[in-house]
Protein backbone atom coordinates (compact mmCIF):
# COMPACT_ATOMS: atom_id res chain seq x y z
CA UNK A 1 0.00 0.00 0.00
CA UNK A 2 1.17 3.67 -0.39
CA UNK A 3 -0.09 7.07 0.48
CA UNK A 4 -3.50 7.57 -1.21
CA UNK A 5 -4.44 11.38 -1.85
CA UNK A 6 -5.50 13.59 0.04
CA UNK A 7 -9.82 12.79 0.99
CA UNK A 8 -10.78 16.30 3.10
CA UNK A 9 -13.84 18.33 2.22
CA UNK A 10 -11.60 20.25 0.17
CA UNK A 11 -10.26 17.27 -2.08
CA UNK A 12 -11.29 17.40 -5.93
CA UNK A 13 -11.19 13.47 -5.16
CA UNK A 14 -14.09 13.50 -2.28
CA UNK A 15 -16.35 16.25 -1.14
CA UNK A 16 -17.42 13.86 2.62
CA UNK A 17 -15.72 14.37 5.63
CA UNK A 18 -12.90 11.35 6.93
CA UNK A 19 -13.49 8.63 9.49
CA UNK A 20 -13.07 6.80 12.36
CA UNK A 21 -12.82 3.85 13.70
CA UNK A 22 -11.80 0.64 16.06
CA UNK A 23 -11.12 -3.33 16.37
CA UNK A 24 -8.14 -5.35 15.46
CA UNK A 25 -7.15 -8.62 13.41
CA UNK A 26 -6.29 -8.73 9.57
CA UNK A 27 -4.69 -5.77 7.94
CA UNK A 28 -5.00 -5.16 4.17
CA UNK A 29 -2.73 -5.26 1.74
CA UNK A 30 -2.35 -4.64 -1.83
CA UNK A 31 -2.49 -8.22 -2.39
CA UNK A 32 -5.19 -10.92 -2.33
CA UNK A 33 -5.65 -11.23 1.39
CA UNK A 34 -4.05 -14.83 2.99
CA UNK A 35 -7.54 -15.40 4.55
CA UNK A 36 -10.62 -14.08 4.84
CA UNK A 37 -12.02 -13.27 8.53
CA UNK A 38 -16.10 -14.22 8.24
CA UNK A 39 -18.61 -13.29 10.17
CA UNK A 40 -17.80 -10.21 12.19
CA UNK A 41 -14.83 -8.27 10.64
CA UNK A 42 -12.32 -6.82 12.34
CA UNK A 43 -9.73 -4.18 11.59
CA UNK A 44 -6.25 -4.90 11.92
CA UNK A 45 -3.95 -3.06 13.83
CA UNK A 46 -0.63 -2.78 11.94
CA UNK A 47 2.71 -3.45 13.62
CA UNK A 48 5.66 -3.49 12.10
CA UNK A 49 6.70 -6.53 10.68
CA UNK A 50 10.11 -7.88 8.76
CA UNK A 51 10.85 -10.97 7.09
CA UNK A 52 14.31 -12.59 8.01
CA UNK A 53 13.89 -16.01 6.01
CA UNK A 54 16.03 -16.91 3.32
CA UNK A 55 14.69 -17.56 0.17
CA UNK A 56 14.25 -21.24 0.67
CA UNK A 57 11.99 -20.73 3.62
CA UNK A 58 9.96 -17.66 2.08
CA UNK A 59 6.48 -18.78 0.78
CA UNK A 60 6.64 -19.39 -2.93
CA UNK A 61 5.19 -15.78 -5.17
CA UNK A 62 1.45 -16.84 -6.64
CA UNK A 63 2.26 -16.98 -10.64
CA UNK A 64 0.58 -13.91 -11.55
CA UNK A 65 3.24 -12.20 -8.99
CA UNK A 66 5.94 -14.14 -10.77
CA UNK A 67 4.82 -13.07 -13.81
CA UNK A 68 4.86 -10.16 -13.31
CA UNK A 69 7.85 -9.57 -11.48
CA UNK A 70 9.67 -11.20 -14.82
CA UNK A 71 7.61 -8.54 -16.71
CA UNK A 72 9.18 -5.47 -15.04
CA UNK A 73 12.32 -7.42 -15.87
CA UNK A 74 12.15 -8.01 -19.44
CA UNK A 75 11.16 -4.28 -19.37
CA UNK A 76 13.93 -2.92 -18.02
CA UNK A 77 12.70 -2.00 -14.79
CA UNK A 78 14.61 -3.83 -12.95
CA UNK A 79 17.12 -6.49 -12.69
CA UNK A 80 18.07 -9.50 -11.22
CA UNK A 81 20.08 -7.15 -8.96
CA UNK A 82 17.06 -5.59 -7.68
CA UNK A 83 17.65 -3.94 -4.26
CA UNK A 84 14.40 -5.69 -3.56
CA UNK A 85 11.43 -7.68 -4.74
CA UNK A 86 8.06 -8.69 -4.13
CA UNK A 87 7.44 -11.41 -1.38
CA UNK A 88 4.79 -12.86 1.00
CA UNK A 89 4.93 -11.25 4.15
CA UNK A 90 2.36 -11.26 6.98
CA UNK A 91 0.18 -8.53 5.49
CA UNK A 92 0.10 -10.55 1.96
CA UNK A 93 2.50 -9.19 -0.29
CA UNK A 94 5.23 -6.79 0.08
CA UNK A 95 8.34 -5.64 -0.65
CA UNK A 96 11.64 -7.40 0.94
CA UNK A 97 15.43 -6.24 0.96
CA UNK A 98 17.36 -8.23 -1.35
CA UNK A 99 20.76 -7.04 0.63
CA UNK A 100 21.48 -5.06 3.43
CA UNK A 101 19.99 -0.95 2.54
CA UNK A 102 21.14 1.86 4.40
CA UNK A 103 18.70 4.86 5.13
CA UNK A 104 18.02 6.55 2.51
CA UNK A 105 19.10 4.37 -0.20
CA UNK A 106 16.98 4.03 -3.35
CA UNK A 107 14.74 0.49 -3.90
CA UNK A 108 13.50 0.89 -7.08
CA UNK A 109 12.46 3.38 -9.49
CA UNK A 110 9.86 3.36 -12.11
CA UNK A 111 9.60 5.14 -15.49
CA UNK A 112 6.79 7.24 -16.16
CA UNK A 113 5.93 4.82 -19.11
CA UNK A 114 4.53 2.65 -16.15
CA UNK A 115 2.40 4.97 -14.42
CA UNK A 116 -1.21 5.05 -14.05
CA UNK A 117 -2.31 8.85 -13.64
CA UNK A 118 -4.34 11.85 -15.63
CA UNK A 119 -2.03 11.67 -18.12
CA UNK A 120 -1.88 8.16 -19.21
CA UNK A 121 -5.65 8.57 -19.52
CA UNK A 122 -5.54 11.53 -21.47
CA UNK A 123 -2.78 9.48 -23.82
CA UNK A 124 -5.25 7.05 -24.28
CA UNK A 125 -8.27 6.26 -26.55
CA UNK A 126 -10.90 7.73 -23.91
CA UNK A 127 -8.53 10.67 -22.95
CA UNK A 128 -11.03 13.20 -24.97
CA UNK A 129 -13.66 11.72 -23.36
CA UNK A 130 -12.90 11.92 -19.79
CA UNK A 131 -10.74 15.24 -20.42
CA UNK A 132 -13.66 17.31 -18.06
CA UNK A 133 -14.11 14.39 -15.64
CA UNK A 134 -12.71 14.11 -12.49
CA UNK A 135 -9.16 12.65 -12.09
CA UNK A 136 -9.82 10.05 -9.75
CA UNK A 137 -12.73 8.83 -12.10
CA UNK A 138 -11.13 9.26 -15.35
CA UNK A 139 -8.33 7.19 -13.97
CA UNK A 140 -10.72 5.01 -12.73
CA UNK A 141 -12.42 4.26 -15.74
CA UNK A 142 -8.97 3.53 -17.45
CA UNK A 143 -8.03 1.37 -14.85
CA UNK A 144 -11.49 -1.00 -15.12
CA UNK A 145 -10.87 -1.26 -18.96
CA UNK A 146 -7.32 -2.27 -18.84
CA UNK A 147 -8.45 -4.66 -16.34
CA UNK A 148 -11.42 -5.77 -19.16
CA UNK A 149 -9.31 -5.86 -22.04
CA UNK A 150 -7.05 -8.93 -22.36
CA UNK A 151 -3.95 -7.42 -24.95
CA UNK A 152 -3.84 -4.33 -22.39
CA UNK A 153 0.00 -3.61 -22.10
CA UNK A 154 -0.63 -3.04 -18.38
CA UNK A 155 -2.06 -6.82 -17.94
CA UNK A 156 0.58 -8.37 -15.71
CA UNK A 157 0.40 -5.43 -13.31
CA UNK A 158 -3.77 -5.17 -13.27
CA UNK A 159 -3.87 -8.89 -12.77
CA UNK A 160 -1.63 -8.99 -9.35
CA UNK A 161 -4.21 -6.08 -7.99
CA UNK A 162 -6.72 -7.55 -5.20
CA UNK A 163 -10.37 -7.60 -5.87
CA UNK A 164 -10.91 -5.92 -2.58
CA UNK A 165 -9.37 -4.21 0.40
CA UNK A 166 -10.37 -4.55 3.65
CA UNK A 167 -11.86 -0.66 3.67
CA UNK A 168 -14.83 -0.30 5.40
CA UNK A 169 -16.58 0.60 2.09
CA UNK A 170 -16.43 -3.30 1.61
CA UNK A 171 -18.12 -4.00 4.81
CA UNK A 172 -21.63 -6.13 4.77
CA UNK A 173 -24.41 -4.25 6.70
CA UNK A 174 -23.96 -6.60 9.01
CA UNK A 175 -20.30 -6.15 9.11
CA UNK A 176 -21.15 -2.07 9.64
CA UNK A 177 -23.77 -2.61 12.28
CA UNK A 178 -20.74 -2.95 14.55
CA UNK A 179 -19.66 0.23 14.00
CA UNK A 180 -23.54 2.11 14.88
CA UNK A 181 -22.84 5.41 16.72
CA UNK A 182 -19.42 5.95 14.84
CA UNK A 183 -18.69 8.45 12.78
CA UNK A 184 -16.72 5.84 10.91
CA UNK A 185 -20.19 4.72 9.91
CA UNK A 186 -21.54 7.69 9.03
CA UNK A 187 -18.29 8.79 6.74
CA UNK A 188 -18.20 5.22 5.32
CA UNK A 189 -21.81 5.55 4.47
CA UNK A 190 -21.44 9.01 2.74
CA UNK A 191 -18.06 8.03 0.66
CA UNK A 192 -20.42 5.05 -0.62
CA UNK A 193 -23.04 7.47 -1.25
CA UNK A 194 -20.79 9.31 -2.90
CA UNK A 195 -19.45 7.05 -5.25
CA UNK A 196 -23.04 5.64 -6.48
CA UNK A 197 -23.73 8.94 -7.20
CA UNK A 198 -20.49 9.41 -9.33
CA UNK A 199 -21.11 6.14 -11.31
CA UNK A 200 -24.75 6.57 -11.89
CA UNK A 201 -23.41 10.32 -13.73
CA UNK A 202 -20.20 8.86 -15.32
CA UNK A 203 -22.80 5.84 -16.40
CA UNK A 204 -24.76 8.04 -18.46
CA UNK A 205 -22.77 10.61 -19.76
CA UNK A 206 -19.63 8.55 -20.63
CA UNK A 207 -20.12 4.60 -20.62
CA UNK A 208 -23.43 4.43 -22.07
CA UNK A 209 -23.23 6.99 -24.96
CA UNK A 210 -19.60 5.48 -26.35
CA UNK A 211 -20.25 1.57 -26.11
CA UNK A 212 -17.78 1.31 -29.06
CA UNK A 213 -14.93 2.71 -26.50
CA UNK A 214 -16.47 0.40 -23.74
CA UNK A 215 -17.74 -2.69 -24.88
CA UNK A 216 -17.93 -4.60 -21.91
CA UNK A 217 -20.48 -3.52 -19.55
CA UNK A 218 -18.68 -2.05 -16.52
CA UNK A 219 -20.61 -2.68 -13.21
CA UNK A 220 -21.45 -0.27 -10.13
CA UNK A 221 -18.99 -3.02 -8.34
CA UNK A 222 -16.34 -2.60 -10.55
CA UNK A 223 -16.39 0.99 -9.98
CA UNK A 224 -16.06 0.05 -6.67
CA UNK A 225 -13.44 -1.74 -7.13
CA UNK A 226 -11.37 0.82 -8.62
CA UNK A 227 -11.66 3.76 -6.12
CA UNK A 228 -10.47 1.23 -3.52
CA UNK A 229 -7.90 0.39 -5.50
CA UNK A 230 -6.95 4.04 -6.15
CA UNK A 231 -7.86 4.85 -2.36
CA UNK A 232 -5.53 2.67 -0.59
CA UNK A 233 -2.48 2.60 -3.69
CA UNK A 234 -2.22 6.14 -5.63
CA UNK A 235 0.65 8.33 -4.62
CA UNK A 236 0.40 11.57 -4.11
CA UNK A 237 1.44 15.14 -3.57
CA UNK A 238 4.44 14.55 -6.16
CA UNK A 239 5.87 17.10 -7.80
CA UNK A 240 2.75 17.32 -10.69
CA UNK A 241 1.22 14.62 -9.61
CA UNK A 242 -2.06 14.35 -7.59
CA UNK A 243 -2.77 11.09 -8.51
CA UNK A 244 -0.69 8.03 -9.65
CA UNK A 245 -0.24 4.38 -9.11
CA UNK A 246 3.54 3.61 -9.52
CA UNK A 247 3.42 -0.63 -10.12
CA UNK A 248 5.88 -2.32 -8.13
CA UNK A 249 6.38 0.72 -5.75
CA UNK A 250 2.47 0.43 -4.58
CA UNK A 251 3.47 -2.82 -2.89
CA UNK A 252 5.03 -1.45 0.03
CA UNK A 253 3.44 -1.08 3.15
CA UNK A 254 2.97 0.68 6.41
CA UNK A 255 5.05 0.75 9.57
CA UNK A 256 3.68 2.79 12.23
CA UNK A 257 6.99 2.75 13.95
CA UNK A 258 8.25 4.68 11.24
CA UNK A 259 7.83 8.53 12.04
CA UNK A 260 9.08 10.34 8.93
CA UNK A 261 7.84 10.73 5.73
CA UNK A 262 11.09 13.21 4.58
CA UNK A 263 12.19 12.35 1.42
CA UNK A 264 10.68 8.55 0.95
CA UNK A 265 9.95 9.27 -2.59
CA UNK A 266 10.99 12.02 -5.30
CA UNK A 267 10.44 12.46 -9.25
CA UNK A 268 13.79 12.40 -10.92
CA UNK A 269 14.17 13.85 -14.64
CA UNK A 270 14.48 11.71 -18.18
CA UNK A 271 15.38 8.07 -17.37
CA UNK A 272 18.42 8.51 -19.98
CA UNK A 273 20.78 11.12 -21.79
CA UNK A 274 18.29 10.83 -24.92
CA UNK A 275 15.06 10.02 -22.55
CA UNK A 276 11.99 12.93 -21.77
CA UNK A 277 10.93 9.78 -19.24
CA UNK A 278 10.96 10.82 -15.68
CA UNK A 279 11.55 8.22 -12.46
CA UNK A 280 9.49 7.61 -9.50
CA UNK A 281 12.06 7.16 -6.99
CA UNK A 282 11.65 5.17 -3.82
CA UNK A 283 13.64 5.20 -1.18
CA UNK A 284 13.94 3.22 2.34
CA UNK A 285 13.60 5.84 5.35
CA UNK A 286 15.41 3.55 7.40
CA UNK A 287 17.93 1.18 7.82
CA UNK A 288 17.23 -2.72 6.44
CA UNK A 289 18.82 -6.14 7.04
CA UNK A 290 18.50 -8.34 3.53
CA UNK A 291 15.53 -10.59 3.98
CA UNK A 292 13.56 -8.04 5.83
CA UNK A 293 10.65 -6.20 4.86
CA UNK A 294 11.32 -2.45 3.49
CA UNK A 295 8.36 -0.48 4.62
CA UNK A 296 7.38 3.42 4.82
CA UNK A 297 4.69 5.75 6.73
CA UNK A 298 1.74 6.43 5.39
CA UNK A 299 0.96 9.62 5.91
CA UNK A 300 1.76 10.48 9.99
CA UNK A 301 -0.97 12.90 9.97
CA UNK A 302 -3.88 10.24 9.68
CA UNK A 303 -5.87 9.16 12.84
CA UNK A 304 -7.16 5.49 12.52
CA UNK A 305 -10.42 6.56 11.20
CA UNK A 306 -8.41 7.52 8.29
CA UNK A 307 -6.53 4.45 8.12
CA UNK A 308 -9.82 2.38 8.41
CA UNK A 309 -11.33 4.15 5.49
CA UNK A 310 -8.72 3.98 3.43
CA UNK A 311 -6.88 0.66 4.02
CA UNK A 312 -9.10 -1.81 6.73
CA UNK A 313 -6.15 -0.95 9.14
CA UNK A 314 -5.48 0.86 12.76
CA UNK A 315 -2.23 1.49 14.77
CA UNK A 316 -2.36 0.73 18.39
CA UNK A 317 -1.01 4.30 19.47
CA UNK A 318 -4.20 5.89 21.32
CA UNK A 319 -3.59 8.92 19.56
CA UNK A 320 -4.18 7.88 16.49
CA UNK A 321 -7.97 7.58 16.92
Amino acid sequence: MVTPFSISSSSPFLSPTKSLRSSSSVKVTKAPPLHFLHSKRLLSVSVTSSVQKSDTDSPPLPPKVETFWQWLRDEGVVSAKAQARPAVVPEGLGLVAQRDLSRNEVVLEVPKRFWINPDAVAASEIGTLCSELKPWVSVALFLIREKLKNDSPLRYYVDILPEYTHSTIYWSEEELAELQGTQLLSTTLSVKEYVRNEFRKVEEEIISPHKKLFPCPITLDEFFWAFGILRSRAFSHMRGQNLVLIPLADLINHSPSITTEDHVWEIKGAAAFFSRDSLFSLRTPVSVKAGEQVMIQYDINKSNADLALDYGFIEPKDDCN
